[in-house]
C-alpha cells in the first residue's frame, strides 16, 4: 500500500474524527483491551472502505497523550505487531499499512486501512480480559458510523448500518464489470443511452440553472469575504493567480434547513479526507481563527488565506448552504508552489483528475451523510479562471506520462455534470472525464485516454497518491 506522506502527516498535523478517520488514545497492542480497541477500529475502517487509525491523541480535546505515551512507539506499534492482530481476527485478512509522523517533538504511529472490502470482515476469534470479560466475539462486524448528532463512532453494526456495509462490497464487487462496460462504450454519451433504454428523453437541467446562480453567488460572497478580512499587499497576488471553482447544487433542496453546528459536523465527518487538504476541508480547528467558518447569510462560510516559504500557498473561499448548495473557489497547487513551478506557466492534468474526483466523491459522501435519499441527484459546475498561455505538464507526477499540450488560449472554462446519488466509486472515472474533457481541449486539442482516467481516479478512490 503506497502512502500519500502529506496526507499522513495532515492526519496528525490536523487531526480530526471522520468516518474514514478514527482518534485513540495511547493503548497497549500487546493487552487484550488495546488488542480490541485496534482490531474493532481496523475492522471499521475496512468496511467502511478504508481509512485511518491516528494513535497518541485525546479524541475528544484533538491534543496530543503526552502522558501516557510508551518508551518505545516504533517498537510498539511496528508494522509487524499491527499485521499480526488483524491477520489473527480477521475471517478475511487485509493488509494495513504503519506510518510514523514526528509532530512537537513526539513521533505519532497512524495505521492506513485500504479500501477494497468486498466481504464484511468478521471477528474470527474470540478475546476475553482476565476478568471473564468478552472483548471481541466470534461473529462481531464492526462499523464507521454517524449519531443522531452527526458524531463518528465504531460500534457493532446495527440493523440500519447493513445497508451502507453491502452497497460497499457490492461497488467493489462491480469495479471490475463497470471497468468493462466503460471500454466497451467509450465515447458514447451516457445520457443518450440512458434515455435509449428508459424510452424517455432527458429532463429539464434545472440543477444546472441552480449551480450557475451558485457560481454567480459563491465568487460575490468571495470578494465580500476577502474584503473584510482585507488582504495584505502580498496575499493580494494570490487573487490573481490560477483557480478553480465548484458549484455543488442538490436536488432535492432542503429551503428550510438551518445552518447549525450538527449539519456542518456531518459534513466534517462524512468527508473522506483522500487528500491532505481536502475539498471542503473542516476548517474548525484552524489555528488562524479567522480561518475559522462562521455564519453567514443562511451559511457556514470560511476564508483561509496563508504564504508558507517551505510548503504550499493558500487561498481558499467555502460556503456550506444546508438546503442543498456548496461552493468552494480554491488556488490550484499549479500556482501555490514557486519554489517548485513558475506561477503561471502549467496546469498538471493528473493533479486535476485528483482534485475533480475528491469533489464529486466528497459530495457524494456528504449528501449520504446528510440523509439525502437514493432519488437525489447532485449537479456539479467547476470554473477554471488564468488559464491562458499555460500548457499541460504533469509536473507533480513527472512519472506519470500524460501528452502535453498547449497554450491554452481560453482563460476561463466552465463545464457541468450530473451525478445520481447511487453512483458507484467504479463509475467516477467517466464522470471526471466528461466534468474535465473541455478543459484539457483547450491545450491544442488535447484528449486523454480513458485508460488515464480510470487509473488516475482509483489512485485517488484507493488513496495511492504520490506527490
Amino acid at each position: 500500500m503506497i502512502l500519500d506522506d502529506d496526507q499522513i502527516r495532515a492526519l496528525v498535523a490536523r487531526p480530526g474524527e471522520a468516518l474514514s478517520v478514527e482518534i485513540k488514545r495511547w493503548i497497549d497492542p500487546s493487552q487484550p483491551a488495546g488488542i480490541a480497541k485496534i482490531v474493532k477500529a481496523a475492522f471499521a475502517l475496512r468496511n467502511r472502505n478504508g481509512g485511518f487509525l491516528v494513535i497518541g491523541f485525546d479524541d475528544k480535546t484533538l491534543q496530543p497523550d503526552a502522558a501516557n505515551a510508551p518508551p518505545d512507539i516504533r517498537a510498539t506499534f511496528h508494522q509487524d505487531v499491527i499485521q499480526g492482530l488483524v491477520s489473527r481476527y480477521a475471517n478475511e485478512p487485509f493488509e494495513v499499512h504503519v506510518a510514523f509522523v514526528e509532530h512537537e517533538g513526539g513521533s505519532f504511529p497512524v495505521i492506513a486501512i485500504p479500501p477494497g472490502v468486498r466481504i464484511p470482515v468478521v471477528v474470527k476469534n474470540s478475546l476475553s480480559e482476565g476478568t471473564g470479560d468478552k472483548l471481541l466475539a466470534v461473529g462481531d462486524v464492526y462499523f464507521r458510523t454517524l449519531h443522531a448528532n452527526g458524531t463518528p463512532s465504531t460500534a457493532a453494526a446495527r440493523p440500519h448500518d447493513w445497508r451502507d456495509i453491502l452497497d460497499i462490497c457490492f461497488d467493489n464487487r462491480e469495479a471490475d464489470i463497470g471497468r468493462f462496460l466503460r471500454r466497451q462504450l467509450a465515447g458514447q454519451d451516457a445520457s443518450r443511452l440512458v434515455a435509449a433504454f428508459q424510452g424517455e428523453a432527458a429532463p429539464v437541467d434545472v440543477l444546472r440553472e441552480r449551480c450557475n446562480a451558485l457560481l454567480q453567488q459563491g465568487q460575490e460572497r468571495f470578494i465580500g469575504a476577502q474584503k473584510d478580512r482585507g488582504l495584505s499587499i502580498v496575499e493580494q497576488v494570490l487573487l490573481d493567480q490560477l483557480s478553480w471553482e465548484i458549484a455543488l447544487a442538490i436536488d432535492p433542496p432542503r429551503p428550510d434547513a438551518l445552518p447549525d453546528k450538527e449539519f456542518l459536523a456531518t459534513i466534517a465527518a462524512s468527508n473522506p479526507k483522500y487528500t491532505g487538504w481536502p475539498i471542503w476541508l473542516d476548517a474548525r480547528t484552524m489555528s488562524d481563527e479567522r480561518s475559522r467558518p462562521v455564519v453567514r447569510g443562511g451559511a457556514w462560510e470560511a476564508l483561509i488565506v496563508g504564504l508558507s516559504d517551505d510548503t504550499s500557498n493558500r487561498l481558499e473561499f467555502s460556503r456550506l448552504d444546508p438546503k442543498g448548495e456548496f461552493y468552494l473557489r480554491r488556488l490550484l497547487q499549479d500556482d501555490a508552489v514557486p519554489r517548485r513551478i513558475e506561477p503561471g506557466t502549467r496546469l498538471d492534468p493528473v493533479l486535476m483528475i485528483y482534485r475533480v474526483t475528491e469533489a464529486i466523491a466528497v459530495g457524494i459522501a456528504a449528501a449520504k451523510g446528510l440523509g439525502w435519499s437514493e432519488t437525489a441527484t447532485l449537479g456539479f459546475m467547476f470554473r477554471w479562471r488564468k488559464l491562458e498561455g499555460r500548457r499541460l505538464d504533469s509536473w507533480a507526477n513527472p512519472v506519470i506520462y500524460v501528452p502535453g499540450g498547449g497554450p491554452s488560449r481560453e482563460d476561463v472554462i466552465t463545464t457541468f455534470v450530473e451525478v445520481p446519488l447511487t453512483t458507484a466509486p467504479s463509475a467516477l472515472p467517466g464522470l471526471v472525464e466528461a466534468a474535465t474533457r473541455e478543459l484539457f481541449v483547450a491545450f491544442d486539442g488535447t484528449r486523454l485516454s480513458a485508460e488515464t482516467y480510470e487509473e488516475q481516479a482509483r489512485r485517488l478512490i484507493e488513496r495511492r497518491l504520490t506527490f
